[in-house]
């Protein structure tokens, strides 16, 4: 069945396994001590995309104490000057005025989901900035978003048996 008029709402109320194949976005960023690095993922999201999970994984353990990230949709790596202006990823974690909108363990992987976040990116990337508090050493850390597209259509019997839910 053909759902690609359907309203957002319902589209999203469908179970997670109609949104097909789910996909990592990501990079290997380097930091430096006690510095913060500014990111922009070479992978380009679709343009409306269902976020599913976040992912980062410092490159040494021990490294620092605590990592503070924001994720933004930009054309270019963000900077200073800009990432306050940008669209957050995860509007609902952060304030207007806050620097970073996610403080993470640095000692071990960390997974922010599951979720199920509606982004419209409009021909935008995924960028951000990252600073691990009490680094003494340059690391290569990893950042990746799980992400899939939206459904256009859906089994006909998915429909229907969702006919009596609500």
């Amino acid at each position: 069945m053909d759902i690609s008029k359907w309203p957002i709402d319902r589209v999203m109320a469908l179970p997670d396994w109609c949104f097909g194949r789910q996909w990592w976005i990501g990079e290997e960023v380097e930091t430096l001590s006690a510095g913060i690095k500014y990111f922009f993922f070479s992978d380009m999201p679709p343009d409306v995309f269902v976020l599913w999970d976040i992912f980062f994984s410092p490159g040494l353990w021990a490294a620092g104490e605590l990592v503070d990230l924001t994720l933004v949709l930009c054309h270019q790596t963000p900077d200073a000057g800009n990432i306050q202006t940008l669209t957050r990823l995860l509007r609902q974690f952060s304030t207007p005025n806050a620097f970073y909108d996610m403080h993470l363990q640095c000692k071990t992987a960390v997974h922010l989901g599951p979720m199920k976040v509606l982004i419209e990116a409009n021909n935008d990337g995924i960028g951000g900035r990252m600073r691990i508090i009490a680094e003494t050493v340059t690391a290569l850390n990893n950042i990746a978003v799980l992400v899939s597209a939206l459904p256009k259509e859906v089994p006909d019997w998915v429909v229907s048996g969702l006919a009596g839910v609500r």
